[in-house]
C-alpha cells in the first residue's frame, strides 16, 4: 500500500483583536492581554457589547490582503498562480453589504454582488493573485477548519502541489445581533469552562495557512469530522459529535488518545458548548492532556477560528509553551486539565477543535517535527 503524502505548514499568518501578527497574538496569550473591548455601535438596542475588533487604521479587506502577502513572502513561492485557494467564512461580504445598504439609506442600486456574497473573499483575493482555482466553505464556525480538511484531501490525492487556506470573518451587525438574539453574548470578556461564565464574544480575524509537501517543523497529521445534527444551535449535551470528530482525527493520524499533549478547545464560553466539549474530552482522553481555550483573548472569530486557532496551536508546538486559561477562576469540570499559568513542557502533538451550529464538528491534529525526524 502506498504511503500517504506527508503534508506540512509551509507558512502562516494571522491577525485578530489580540494582535496584528501571529507573534503578537501568541504573546498576548502568554501575557493574558485580551483584545476584547466594549463597544456601543453594534447592538440595535444601543447597549454595550464586548467584542473583538482588530485595532488597525486599515480596512478589514486590507488587513486580509496583508496577511496573504505575508504568507507569500514567507514561502518559497514566486506567485500563487499554481496554488489552490480555499476560503472559510461564515458571513463573507456581510459587513460590506451592511455598509453599502445603510450608507445609501436602504438602497440596493449599484451594489456589487461580487462583494456581498459568501464568495466575496475569494473574489477579492483572485483579483489580486490569480489563483489556480478556488472554493469557499461556509459552515458557520467550522468554515476554515473544513477548508483545511479539504486541503489535506487535495494534497494527498496529488490534485495540486500547494493549497492556501484563508479563514476570514469581519464584524457585522447581523452577526452580533444574531448571537444576541440567541442570548449567548457576554457584556464582559468570556471565561470558557468557568462555572460563572456569562457567554461569548463575537470577534473578527484572519488566519492564513499555506500547506504543501515541503518538509517544515509543523506537520498536519490528522483530520476528523462528524455531523451529529442534535439541534440547530445546541450540541449534544454529552458531546457525542465532538467526541466522534476527535476520534476520527486520531484514527486518521493513526494515533492513540494518549499521544495528544495539548488540546486547543473550541471553548466559546457558552454553557452548552463548554459542557459538551469538556465531557467529550474527559471521556476520550483519560491521560488528561493540557486543555485551553484562547477565545477569552482573541474572541470568537467565527468562520476564521479554525485557521487562527490552528496557527496558535502551531505556535504552541514551536515554542513548547501552553498559554494559561485567562481569567479562569471557578473551573466547572474538575477532570479537565486547564492550566491557569503558562506551562513550558515537551509537546509533540496538538489537537485543535472547531464546532458549529447543526452539529458540524471538525478536529485537526498537528505534530512538532524534531530535528532527528
Amino acid at each position: 500500500m502506498l504511503k500517504s503524502k506527508e503534508i506540512y505548514i509551509q507558512a502562516m499568518s494571522a491577525s485578530c483583536c489580540a494582535g496584528v501578527s501571529k507573534e503578537e497574538i501568541y504573546e498576548s496569550l502568554l501575557l493574558s492581554k485580551s483584545g476584547i473591548k466594549k463597544h456601543k455601535d453594534f447592538l440595535i438596542d444601543g447597549s454595550l457589547s464586548a467584542i473583538g475588533k482588530i485595532d488597525s487604521p486599515h480596512s478589514f479587506e486590507n488587513i486580509m490582503l496583508e496577511q496573504v502577502e505575508d504568507v507569500l513572502k514567507s514561502s518559497e513561492l514566486e506567485s500563487f498562480h499554481n496554488t489552490f485557494l480555499l476560503v472559510g467564512s461564515s458571513v463573507g461580504g456581510m459587513a460590506w453589504s451592511e455598509e453599502q445598504f445603510i450608507g445609501s439609506g436602504g438602497s440596493c442600486i449599484d451594489i456589487d454582488l461580487n462583494r456581498q456574497s459568501i464568495y466575496s473573499i475569494s473574489h477579492t483575493l483572485n483579483k489580486k493573485y490569480g489563483f489556480k482555482d478556488s472554493i469557499t466553505f461556509s459552515t458557520a464556525c467550522t468554515s476554515s477548519s473544513n477548508a483545511i480538511v479539504f486541503a489535506k484531501e487535495l494534497l494527498e490525492s496529488g490534485a495540486c502541489e500547494e493549497v492556501l487556506v484563508v479563514g476570514a470573518d469581519s464584524i457585522s451587525l447581523t452577526t452580533v445581533n444574531g448571537f444576541n438574539a440567541l442570548g449567548v453574548l457576554s457584556d464582559e470578556c468570556a471565561t470558557p469552562f468557568d462555572r460563572d461564565r456569562t457567554g461569548m464574544n463575537v470577534a473578527e480575524g484572519v488566519g492564513v495557512i499555506l500547506l504543501g509537501s515541503m518538509p517544515s517543523d509543523i506537520k498536519l497529521v490528522g483530520v476528523g469530522c462528524s455531523s451529529d445534527a442534535h439541534n440547530i444551535t445546541h450540541p449534544h449535551p454529552e458531546g457525542n459529535g465532538a467526541k466522534s470528530a476527535m476520534q476520527n482525527a486520531l484514527d486518521n493520524a493513526n494515533l492513540d488518545a494518549s499521544s495528544i499533549d495539548y488540546i486547543n478547545a473550541h471553548g466559546t464560553g457558552t454553557t452548552a458548548n463548554d459542557r459538551a466539549e469538556g465531557r467529550a474530552i474527559i471521556s476520550l482522553f483519560p491521560n488528561r492532556p493540557l486543555v485551553g481555550s484562547t477565545k477569552s483573548i482573541t474572541g470568537h472569530t467565527l468562520g476564521a477560528c479554525g485557521t487562527i486557532e490552528l496557527i496558535i496551536s502551531a505556535m504552541v508546538l514551536k515554542n513548547q509553551t501552553v498559554p494559561q486559561n485567562f481569567n479562569l477562576k471557578n473551573q466547572e469540570l474538575e477532570e479537565l486539565n486547564l492550566p491557569i499559568e503558562n506551562i513550558s513542557i515537551e509537546i509533540k502533538f496538538a489537537l485543535s477543535n472547531a464546532f458549529a451550529f447543526g452539529g458540524n464538528n471538525v478536529s485537526i491534529i498537528i505534530q512538532k517535527v524534531s530535528d532527528e525526524s
